[in-house]
């Protein structure tokens, strides 16, 4: 009987040999698009030895014209609503308070959502412009309290219906078996478990968004993210690493009966122009060797690494590696979806594609271009097969309604023979395929292909990717050094020239009664970095909330300095907090504490004179204090003037009020002077007046 299988234990895999590369390598290929023709990517120079190539903010990089379909102007679809595309630019523009750097899962969450503990919707529908720096390990079954979530604890919050049981995967299994579509209360406990799990390891990422990794170990693991009904969004230089389903659904008619997982390590539903650049894709700790077999299928805990499904559009993923994956990456969602013609444009190049099965990718309506890429296989695919289930399946599958145009691309296959499979037919009717190298020598894949197919392929395609956008190819010969040396993350020498390191702390104090000697509501909160790493961003925190936020210029570990003004603030006590941030790090400083006494205006005297005439003249003369901007005077408790004051602390201030005739008697005046802070009572005066 199978054993749920624990959570992922997020252990980074060895990369020493990558780290060992120079940074300036994946930048200056991925970057290196220039007019008229836009080169796509040629090779890099070769580093200096010795010299560590400029680190690059890579949170306001946006795409380079040319670098295919993210680059691209005009109208798409998606789920056949128009949206006029732009090349995309993701969080480049944001303002300094959507500016964030995370080291654990749910402050990745509060970024994307905008706000402390929001939903997945939120982050789903938030356009706001952001920069989303990753540092270190984002792991959701990591509690805060250092345990650990696991499988089991998910499935124990759900009840099988009727049976007054805890859900166990391992009763769904003893329950059902080949040939047999799982229903009833152990099916549905099963959706409800998966429910519960992804509210733990699925994130949504929406529209104006670039999320990227600082330095070569920047990871997200064991959870799926996916931009959703979103629009220029980048992702780049991270590892996503092993989105793990616990409760993988049997499906007895697929294909003889699979199980099949709900997440992708990275998806795109319903959104357009979408930019995946320099990332690693894996399955981390549950790699498909170490998966049991159940019905005789490998028990599947993951789906894709890439998928981009559900009418997206306008997609470029370049200077990836994918790595040790069955159904890797397809683009089209379902036979079934009409609605999708027209979309699903996308161009792959420049990435590294290790031991996959299938689906490199695999397409369903789209013009997809692939170039300049390197599939290799290694005895992990020998490994991996059976005598019933070889491993690798195919490289690029024709879909229903796809153009595939394929060009200048490396295959590396243990089985040379197999060269017949790299092309899959799937319903679709065109693939061009030219200058393909199979183990070094230039083969006719689609030829090799349509050999034997039942259903063979055009290489009259419908489209031509120069009419797209301009690009150029990398030899052939070329590829496999070229890809390598610079596909994947930790290759782009990722952080800023302004610092190494995370920002020292910032010394926090005020201005407050410099100006006027009082300590009023109005005054400036200073921020100065003597010595240290520099920020780019300064954040200032009043009594915990954000109210204002700067970008700095730098060049550590020169000082830095930055001044907010505060108005309007009433009398009482307030704390200030700023954080440093810069793409390594942040660090917060030390509370300030501002007492503010003099916000209210100060309190004016009260004369009056006529009182042995009859006719009464009262004037109020503020001689210090925080000026007021109204005057209201009351006789006997009852308003009966009111003016407009100019405020121009601290001079004086001055109102006249002509009363008039009083009859005998006694009379209590008093006056209230009032500014937005508040509202200060004059001692009254008592005016008696005699028959």
């Amino acid at each position: 009987m199978r054993t749920t299988l624990p959570a992922p234990a997020g252990a980074p895999h060895g990369r020493s040999s990558r780290r060992s590369l120079t940074g300036g390598i994946g930048l200056a290929t991925a970057l290196a698009l220039a007019a008229a023709p836009v080169m796509a990517a040629p090779a890099a120079a070769a580093p200096v030895p010795g010299i560590p190539s400029p680190a690059v903010d890579l949170g306001h990089e946006v795409i380079t014209p040319g670098d295919g379909w993210a680059s691209w102007t005009g109208p798409t679809y998606p789920e056949r609503v128009q949206r006029i595309a732009e090349p995309v630019t993701g969080g480049s523009t944001a303002a300094a308070a959507e500016v964030y750097v995370v080291d654990d899962w749910q402050q990745l969450r509060d970024a994307l959502a905008g706000a402390p503990g929001g939903s997945q919707n939120d982050a789903r529908y938030n356009q706001v412009p952001r920069i989303v720096y990753v540092t270190g390990t984002l792991d959701p079954w990591l509690r805060a309290d250092g345990t650990r979530t696991t499988c089991d604890d998910i499935a124990a919050q759900v009840t099988v219906a009727g049976s007054g049981a805890h859900f166990d995967m391992d009763d769904y299994i003893a329950a059902f078996g080949p040939g047999i579509d799982p229903s009833g209360p152990l099916e549905q406990a099963r959706v409800e478990a998966a429910a519960l799990q992804a509210k733990i390891t699925l994130q949504h990422i929406g529209s104006n968004v670039t999320l990227v990794g600082v330095g070569d170990d920047a990871r997200v693991v064991g959870a799926s993210l996916r931009i959703r009904d979103a629009h220029n969004v980048i992702v780049r230089n991270l590892t996503l690493s092993d989105a793990y389903d616990c409760f993988p659904q049997w499906d007895a008619g697929d294909a003889g009966g699979n199980w099949n997982s709900a997440y992708d390590n990275l998806s795109v539903w319903t959104s357009t122009s979408v930019w995946v650049d320099h990332n690693t894709f894996d399955d981390g700790a549950h790699p498909a060797a170490s998966l049991d077999t159940v019905y005789g299928r490998p028990f599947e805990v993951h789906d894709g690494l890439l998928d981009v499904t559900h009418g997206s559009d306008l997609v470029t993923m370049s200077w990836n590696w994918l790595q040790h994956h069955d159904k890797t990456d397809i683009i089209g969602s379902s036979d079934s979806r009409t609605q999708d013609r027209g979309q699903h444009r996308v161009t792959q190049h420049h990435n590294r594609w290790t031991d996959i099965g299938q689906r490199g990718p695999r397409v369903r309506f789209g013009d997809v271009h692939v170039y300049n890429n390197l599939y290799e296989q290694t005895d992990a695919t020998t490994a991996a097969s059976s005598a019933d289930h070889p491993f690798f399946q195919y490289f690029w599958g024709a879909g229903k309604e796809s153009s595939i145009v394929a060009e200048a691309n490396a295959v590396e296959l243990v089985d040379p023979s197999s060269a017949s499979r790299i092309i899959a037919g799937w319903g679709g009717t065109q693939l061009r395929a030219s200058d393909t190298l199979v183990n070094g020598a230039p083969v006719d894949v689609l030829a090799a292909y349509n050999a034997t197919a039942a259903s063979p392929l055009s290489a009259d395609v419908r489209w031509d990717p120069a009419d797209a956008y301009p690009y150029a190819l990398d030899a052939a010969d070329d590829v496999a050094d070229i890809v390598r040396a610079g596909a994947g993350a930790g290759i782009l020498s990722s952080g800023t020239p302004v610092a190494s390191d995370a920002p020292g702390s910032f010394a926090v104090s005020d201005d407050n009664g410099r100006d006027t000697g009082l300590r009023d509501g109005d005054y400036r909160i200073l921020a100065d970095l003597w010595w240290g790493q520099n920020a780019t961003v300064v954040k200032l925190y009043e009594n915990g909330v954000l109210v204002d936020a700067q970008w700095v210029d730098g060049t550590s570990p020169a000082a830095q300095h930055a001044a907010f003004d505060i108005a309007g603030r009433i009398d009482g006590t307030f704390e200030y907090t700023v954080v440093a941030l810069n793409p390594h790090g942040a660090t917060t400083s030390r509370t300030h504490t501002v007492r503010v006494t003099d916000a209210a205006p100060g309190r004016a005297v009260l004369t009056a004179s006529g009182a042995r005439t009859g006719t009464v003249t009262v004037s109020a003369d503020l001689w210090w204090g925080t000026n007021a901007t109204q005057y209201v005077l009351l006789r006997n408790g009852v308003e009966i003037d009111r003016q407009s004051l100019a405020a121009a602390t601290p001079g004086a201030q001055h109102a006249v009020t002509m009363v008039g005739e009083l009859a005998p008697g006694t009379y209590e005046f008093t006056a209230l002077l009032s500014n937005a802070a508040g509202s200060t009572e004059a001692r009254p005066v008592t005016v008696t007046v005699r028959g």
